[in-house]
């Protein structure tokens, strides 16, 4: 990721899983941290998110199938939430949407990848779901440790890794425009973010 005077670009790519719906906090976390955020979202995933209210924060339509606008090269890429089939599919080498495309490429050319995996309860123990996550680590994937859907927040981790990719590329950390916190305040660590993202 070399230094660039523009924001680093991060993909980040939207599974189906229930805390999708809740992502604000983790773009912006992002973006605070300097980043320009693109959704990139899986067929399934678009039905759980917002995209006006996403396209609104992010200043970028989300990307799917159906609408790919122009869609900057990424620095890093961001996997949140990873469900089940999200995993299954990357790991086997499924390219059949714009999301495993993209994810695929940034596989095989070695770009910082950080997934946030958080399977359905029954099927987080699946032996392939475990080998799957087992073989993106083994690609060099950082994956964080699985989440319960019924954590609204799970990438407190991946704000942290995202932090620290920061400070490695020695981006300049200039927050692309959200909204004020309340207070006017802004997080100011990585921890700061990652509380916040909670």
């Amino acid at each position: 990721m070399p230094a660039t005077s523009r924001p680093p670009v991060l993909h980040l790519v939207v599974g189906a899983a229930e805390p999708a719906a809740q992502l604000r906090s983790f773009i912006t976390a992002c973006q605070q941290l300097g980043w320009e955020v693109h959704l990139v979202a899986t067929p399934d995933a678009f039905d759980v998110i917002d995209p006006d209210a996403a396209a609104d924060l992010t200043h970028h339509p989300v990307h799917t199938d159906e609408q790919v606008t122009e869609l900057p090269p990424a620095e890093a890429y961001a996997v949140a939430p990873a469900g089940f089939d999200l995993v299954n599919r990357w790991a086997y080498g499924f390219n059949d949407n714009l999301a495993l495309r993209l994810l695929n490429e940034a596989t095989s050319i070695g770009l910082p990848v950080v997934a946030v995996p958080v399977p359905d309860p029954a099927l987080a123990r699946h032996p392939a779901f475990v080998e799957n996550l087992e073989r993106l680590r083994h690609w060099g994937v950082l994956v964080t440790a699985p989440a319960e859907p019924a954590d609204r927040a799970p990438w407190r981790a991946a704000v942290r890794v995202i932090a620290e990719w920061t400070r490695f590329a020695r981006m300049p950390v200039q927050p692309t425009a959200v909204p004020e916190q309340p207070g006017g305040d802004r997080p100011r660590s990585a921890d700061d973010l990652a509380l916040q993202s909670g």
